[in-house]
């Protein structure tokens, strides 16, 4: 099953940490990160751009199951 890429508006600050570390598949419109395409980058650097944000904005599931 397919990564699952959440990210919380509430906690986002805008930092554009994860556009750097996984180009394609996060975007920043009006100071916040928003997914724009799940598949652009590899999965591994999902998981940077998630472990690296710095206000633990961006949430990993697979099948329901969250991803650390």
């Amino acid at each position: 099953m397919a990564l699952e890429i959440e990210v919380d508006p509430a906690r986002c600050n805008g930092s554009a940490a994860c556009v750097r570390l996984a180009p394609g598949v996060f975007h920043i419109d009006r100071g916040m990160a928003m997914v724009i395409d799940e598949d652009a980058a590899p999965e591994a650097a999902v998981l940077v751009a998630a472990n690296e944000c710095p206000t633990a904005a961006i949430t990993l599931t697979r099948d329901g199951v969250p991803i650390t």
